[in-house]
């Protein structure tokens, strides 16, 4: 009994095990029936002529860079990679083969085919084609173009790049090969834009009054707004709108316009005007010239000077006096000498202003300042290097960063104390010095104004964001 019973425990194992294989053996079949197998290419005469004018080497990526590998794909579908051979053309100067790779792929409908990777390092920038690649396919030789691609300088040594692009399309940047050249009419106004590329983000942005024009700012863009990002991009990104009127005939440069702006390095680089070449030809003729009057009325002034007209116009039954301008200027020296009753002597200069029309005008720079910040900047040296020579470092240390701080602030304060300041006294701005220019405009009496240039004679200001010359003897300065 205990026999039998040994059997059929047996039998029944074993039918259990036959079970199991056939349901394994029937699941896995029907999954390879789902999902069919590779299916390898069985005939050699699939690849023709017109099937080689189909393929074309194609980059990897849509931007490739100097001193970056580059890597270029030709799939051939239908062939066995062990029947594909290349043979490498003579590439031009510049261009390094570092290696390359046969392989195989597979198509979306399951069909093998021969898959070639080729990798590249590219030392000059600019637009790229390169010869065709020699191919042998069965024994047979084909040409294989490579899509052309656009190498950049990389991103880890590019610069930014400032660009003035006018009205009528001349593009200026520092990227031409020589110095370009651009010609404007005296009095009339030429507009351009200013683009930054290659850079993650435009830091600060500020520009000089060129001489002998007017030169405004007629639309600044957001710059928040534009999207920062370490991703490279080669789209230029416009900065500001500009229109510049110049009236002295001759050889000029461009406005004089800075920029910092951040690398793709990570590095703040200063940016400047570009070199151009600048001609200024005479105004054209007209057959009647403009009365005063209408001078200060004409579209290339009233643009520049229409605030100040409106304001001279309020106040023309309120006129500050030569002499009310020449006190104004007095009590602003002795503000910026004063060292006590600071508040009372600044009250007595705002009244005096206020006494002739003028509000909010603003506060002299103080001299006492730049001496205390000088003399704490003494202070703070001295006593580094005296804990220095007692060997405490650290303290040492600290106070010397502590110095180099105060010591920024106090340049900083210097530069806005030491330029050069005057009061209006009455007069005409013009855009040239010379009695004889045919446009000038007014301007308010009792104006603090800053003082960028003297010459014989003339005094070169700026007013309100403008500039022009006036004549010394209609300006007090602020000593």
């Amino acid at each position: 009994m205990e026999k039998h019973s040994t059997r059929a425990k047996r039998l029944v194992r074993a039918g259990l095990l036959a079970a199991l294989a056939i349901f394994c053996g029937q699941n896995i079949f029907s999954q390879s029936e789902e999902r069919p197998a590779p299916v390898a290419p069985q005939s050699r005469t699939w690849f023709t002529r017109a099937d080689a004018e189909k393929l074309l080497l194609v980059p990897k990526d849509d931007i490739f860079f100097t001193n970056k590998e580059a890597q270029f794909i030709l799939k051939i579908p239908g062939i066995l990679p062990s029947d594909v051979q290349t043979e490498l053309p003579a590439f031009p100067e510049g261009v390094i083969f570092n290696s390359s790779k046969r392989g195989d792929f597979f198509t979306n409908e399951g069909t093998m085919g021969a898959e070639i990777d080729l990798w590249f390092t590219f030392r000059k920038t600019g637009t790229l084609a390169l010869p065709p690649l020699i191919i042998y396919v069965q024994g047979r030789r084909f040409a294989i173009n490579f899509k052309p691609v656009e190498v950049y300088e990389n991103p880890r040594t590019i610069l930014p790049k400032m660009t003035f692009v006018f009205e009528g399309g001349e593009t200026i940047g520092d990227d031409a090969k020589k110095i370009p050249s651009i010609s404007l009419e005296a009095g009339k106004p030429a507009r351009f834009t200013i683009y930054l590329q290659y850079a993650i983000q435009a830091q600060q942005f500020a520009w000089n009054i060129p001489k002998d024009s007017i030169f405004r700012e007629t639309k600044k863009y957001d710059l928040s707004a534009t999207e920062k990002s370490s991703e490279f991009s080669t789209k230029k990104i416009p900065v500001a709108d500009f229109e510049w009127t110049p009236f002295a005939a001759g050889s000029a440069s461009l406005p004089e316009i800075q920029m910092m702006a951040v690398a793709y390095s990570g590095r703040s680089i200063y940016l400047s005007t570009p070199e151009c070449l600048v001609t200024i030809t005479a105004a054209k003729a007209v057959s009647k010239p403009q009365s005063k009057e209408a001078a200060a009325h004409s579209p290339l002034y009233k643009s520049a000077w229409d605030e100040e007209a409106a304001q001279d116009n309020q106040k023309e039954s309120d006129k500050a006096s030569p002499f009310d301008c020449a006190e104004i200027a007095r009590l602003r020296s002795q503000e910026r000498r004063a060292f006590v009753n600071i508040p009372k002597v600044r009250a007595q200069r705002a009244a005096a202003e206020r006494a002739i029309g003028l509000q909010g005008a603003e506060n002299e720079p103080l001299a006492c300042v730049l001496f205390v910040l000088l003399g704490a900047d003494g202070i703070l040296l001295a006593l580094a290097v005296i804990f220095l020579a007692l060997k405490k470092r650290f303290e040492a240390a600290l106070l010397g960063i502590a110095a180099a701080g105060l010591l920024s602030v106090t340049a900083l304060d210097a530069n806005v104390f030491l330029k050069k300041r005057g009061v209006i006294v009455g007069g005409e701005i013009s855009p040239v010095p010379e009695e004889s220019a045919m446009t000038k405009t007014a301007v308010s009496a009792g104006s603090r104004v800053l003082i960028k240039e003297e010459i014989q004679g003339w005094y070169y200001i700026v007013y309100n964001e403008s500039g022009g010359w006036i004549r010394k003897e209609n300006l007090a300065v602020i000593k």
